[in-house]
């Protein structure tokens, strides 16, 4: 088989398949190790004996064979899993692991791909170039210092065996050694032996910078990758060596620290620092830390605690601080004489709910203010903690055996699969297309100057077959994919046209958050029809950059960097697009989008029991966030998966608002399935701009006029600092600028949510809780123009003479506003009214002077465009709402400053004028 591949093909290590077994005895009674570890040959070829050329190229791929044996045919070249780049390899790496690892790396690391390359020599010619090679390995750095503390072990134990890295390394206990390898499982190798703390915590905040083309993908983020290195490297150091207290862990509900005397613990054990990680659960639980404290001088001491809810501290018996009872985080402090020596202390925390929390800190002669959990003792024997050492034997490189090194680093073909700087190939094996499959690094026992790989009899007989039957090319996009997630056990975790995904072993250790919705849940989504469903920037996101974008699952979908991008363009390709019919909306797009938030809302569909919207959690299954939707899918997915969710997830939980493809909702629009889910896509397409559904905030405090209407004067973003907000019970709402003397916007739905304003300090401007928002244009209202083609004024309503009176309200508190220009009075009265179920706004205008004039002008609206309609005085505005006027004259319009205008000119009957304005929207 051949590959037209390029090189920079992207590289997922995601889970490793090998079918674990009792290893083959050799000669003399010496066990065989265990095989190289690769994880699509183990599941997909290890029994299938038929397909044995197509495993062996995936070998090849795995093993990095054309890195030495290169083809003399370019179409031959298949693509590698690359080694470990090692420029800055002492500083992660322990010397002593690097020679032990050289010497024997299938019995330093089990399942490793490192050929032996020293297997058959003599002992003391191998330990001179294992030398050679590790001064020059060692002369790539110095190992970081890390202070260590046991904090966050607890939290790295939890993250090993939710994220994800069960899935591909087993499980681990609770010292953090290897405890069980599954089929698919890939040992990690004694990593205690082999990592620098701070070496371990670098690599795993960034692991593509020493794995490139993601054989390693980065899943941890922040603190994470600090906590699992801890964790992992767990009893190898001083200072993460362990437990260094003892725990007890009690349940039930108090407001005071129980008498623990008096209980029973539900668990005990012993921790690492104050970590909060040992209790079972956050709520309603208490913990108490037991200790010896190791005082180098005589003196008065401080402790601090800080806790959520109450603590208290005892030195020798004798309570020090405290900080009990129900409260948010606080600190408290408490001071003790001790004397030189150890004395016992106890820790107490209880959470009667919410937050948990607690940080203990001391200071005194000869110590600045610290955390108090690493210097505590598990026993009263004294000990010292400090700086983490190196952990083996200084090194400082030899400049006769760094040359020879260098040598040995070309000649021996290390430079072939690894990259150091300045270091090239010289190592020239047999080209490819000679190999006859018969000896070489196929042998079953080392050889003298030949690699020695340790494969397995299969993985032999398949490597065999490939290189006497090659076969031919894959070239279509689907059968590049189902190779490729072979080749990086994507399948590992993800099923894909019924082949892979989440094996039996392994099935029990994905996790998640609510249970009751099972395996949908828990297990990693199928990626059959991926590329019809995501668009491809978001695929490209997801694979580069990870994600999490399902809070209830445990398990992440990791970062593989930049090289991911080939698995965009053929899951694109690949996969047939979606269609879908298309849709014509008689009715303006913010009616439209005001429909979608409606429908996604609590009284209708009720999306949000179940997602996430914009960020705010809902009380249900903490679902994808659905503000991000339009952004993840393609719309003609989307519109899809909402006529028929299990046609796409069989047993899915997401049911069915479409059945049979039409809607539930025969009053929404033109209660047709296709309209509605299209403006659920457009209200979902603002993102997080959009407004949040109706009933998602569970703390607002909705202002809902019911029998009357409601004023609401306070900050409303939109309409200034005085503004006036009137609520309709039509549901058609308006705020008043009482700065600017103008009606600033009109909206639907909601009024407005008062908890902004209603509690705390009622800082800040709080936006209409509706939708279907309208902007009216900033500018007085009424002004006197001395020609036609005059320019409004910009000027502020004060500064041209408007004076604001007040408001006056029927008995069911409807308001007319008041103000005058000028010797001109206004009677300003808008009102909410129905039509044909639409709620709408009439603005009704009474105007009145003892001196009448010709050229007052009232402008209706500036908008882009302004279309006169037949008859009835309307106007269609930007082609999306109408507006009506009624005047004893007739409007104009006119062009200013880039923007179309209404002029309604005031015609005064003896001292009085009227204007009667309606907004449809």
């Amino acid at each position: 088989m051949t590959f037209r591949l390029s090189r920079s093909t992207f590289i997922i290590s995601l889970v490793a398949s090998l079918t674990i077994a009792a290893p083959p005895a050799l000669a003399g009674g010496e066990k065989k190790p265990m095989a190289p570890a690769v994880p699509g040959f183990a599941r997909f070829y290890q029994n299938d004996q038929a397909k044995a050329a197509e495993g062996g190229h995936l070998l090849m791929g795995a093993l990095n064979c054309m890195q030495c044996h290169l083809p003399k045919q370019p179409e031959l070249v298949i693509d590698f899993r690359p080694a470990p780049i090692l420029d800055t390899v002492a500083t992660r790496v322990k010397t002593s692991y690097l020679r032990e690892f050289l010497s024997d790396p299938q019995k330093a690391k089990p399942g490793t791909t490192m050929p032996n390359l020293f297997a058959s020599l003599e002992a003391d010619d191998k330990k001179a170039k294992v030398e050679a090679l590790t001064h020059l390995l060692a002369s790539t750095g110095l190992p970081q210092q890390m202070r260590p503390d046991g904090k966050g072990i607890v939290s790295g134990r939890d993250l090993y065996s939710k994220v994800g890295c069960v899935a591909c390394h087993g499980t681990r206990n609770a010292k953090g050694d290897q405890d069980k390898l599954f089929a698919t499982s890939v040992p990690l190798g004694n990593l205690k032996a082999k990592y620098h703390l701070a070496g371990l915590k670098a690599f795993l905040e960034n692991p593509h910078q020493t794995r490139p083309l993601g054989r390693m993908p980065g899943i941890l983020i922040g603190k994470e990758a600090s906590d699992v290195a801890k964790y992992l490297l767990h009893g190898s150091t001083p200072g993460v060596s362990a437990h260094n207290m003892k725990y007890s862990y009690y349940e039930g509900a108090w407001k005071n620290l129980p008498d623990f005397a008096k209980l029973k613990p539900i668990a005990t054990g012993e921790a690492s620092d104050f970590d909060l990680g040992a209790a079972r659960r956050t709520n309603n639980c208490a913990l108490r830390f037991e200790g010896y404290l190791d005082i180098e001088k005589d003196g008065t001491y401080s402790f601090h605690v800080t806790s959520d809810d109450g603590s208290r501290l005892w030195i020798d018996d004798k309570l020090v601080v405290n900080n009990d009872g129900v409260h948010p985080p606080q600190l408290k402090s408490g001071n003790s004489k001790l004397t030189k020596g150890v004395h016992k202390i106890v820790v107490a925390v209880f959470n009667g709910g919410g937050g948990f929390e607690l940080g203990v800190e001391f200071e005194g002669p000869g110590a600045g203010r610290q955390p108090l959990g690493p210097r505590i003792l598990l026993s009263s024997e004294p000990a010292k903690v400090g700086v983490e050492p190196i952990g083996d034997e200084p090194l400082t490189p030899n400049a006769q055996l760094l040359a020879k090194g260098k040598e040995l680093f070309g000649s021996m073909g290390c430079a072939n699969c690894h990259q150091l700087p300045n270091e090239k190939k010289s190592l020239n094996a047999t080209a490819f297309d000679a190999l006859k499959g018969e000896g070489g690094c196929l042998d079953a026992a080392p050889k003298k100057g030949i690699p020695w790989y340790g494969l397995s009899t299969t993985q032999q007989t398949a490597l065999r077959a490939a290189i006497q039957k090659p076969a031919a090319a894959i070239t279509e996009p689907k059968d590049v994919i189902a190779f490729t997630m072979k080749h990086q056990n994507c399948y590992g975790c993800h099923e894909r046209d019924k082949i892979g995904g989440v094996e039996i072993d392994v099935n029990p250790h994905f996790q998640a958050t609510f249970k009751e919705w099972g395996d949908e849940a828990r297990i990693p989504p199928s990626l059959t029809g991926a590329g019809a469903k995501l668009n491809a920037a978001y695929l490209k996101k997801i694979l580069e950059q990870g994600s999490h974008d399902r809070p209830y699952m445990h398990t992440r979908m990791p970062r593989f960097g930049a090289s991911a991008a080939i698995l965009v363009a053929l899951l694109d390709k690949a996969d047939a697009a979606e269609t879908n019919p298309k849709v014509a909306f008689a009715d303006p797009l913010t009616k439209v989008k005001a429909a979608g938030r409606h429908m996604v809302g609590k009284q209708a569909f009720n999306c949000i029991n179940c997602h996430n919207f914009g960020g705010v959690k809902t009380d249900g299954v903490q679902g994808i966030d659905m503000a991000i939707m339009a952004e993840r899918v393609k719309k003609e997915w989307f519109h899809n998966y909402l006529i028929n969710p299990t046609k796409y997830r069989a047993g899915t939980r997401m049911p069915s608002s479409f059945p049979d493809g039409t809607t539930l909702l025969k009053n929404v629009l033109d209660g047709k399935a296709d309209t509605q889910i299209e403006a659920i896509w457009l209200y979902l397409a603002d993102g997080k701009n959009a407004m949040l559904p109706v009933g998602l905030n569970k703390s607002s405090i909705p202002l809902i006029p019911i029998n009357e209407a409601i004023i609401y004067r306070n900050f409303i973003q939109g309409a200034g600092t005085r503004a006036i907000g009137v609520g309709f019970p039509e549901r058609a709402h308006l705020a008043f600028d009482a700065n600017d003397i103008r009606l600033a916007m009109i909206w639907q739905g909601g009024f407005m949510d008062a908890k902004r304003h209603w509690t705390g300090r009622g800082e800040g401007a709080e936006a209409p809780m509706g939708d279907n928002i309208l902007n009216l244009p900033a500018g007085v209202t009424f002004f006197v123009l001395a020609k036609d083609d005059e320019a409004w004024p910009t000027q502020k309503a004060k500064e041209l003479g408007y004076k604001f009176k007040g408001y006056r309200l029927t008995d069911d508190q409807r308001p007319t506003f008041l103000y005058s220009f000028n010797e001109i009075k206004i009677e300003d009265t808008p009102n909410a009214f129905e039509a044909k179920g639409n709620p709408m706004i009439r603005r009704t205008f009474a105007i009145s002077t003892d001196n009448p004039i010709d050229n007052l002008y009232y402008r209706a609206i500036v908008a882009n465009q302004i279309d006169p309609e037949a008859q009835g005085g309307w106007y269609r505005i930007n082609d999306t709402w109408r507006m009506r006027i009624e005047a004893n004259a007739p409007p104009v319009i006119r062009k200013s400053a880039g923007k179309m205008e209404l002029l309604v000119p005031i015609r005064f009957k003896g001292n009085d004028a009227k204007i009667v304005q309606e907004y449809q929207w």
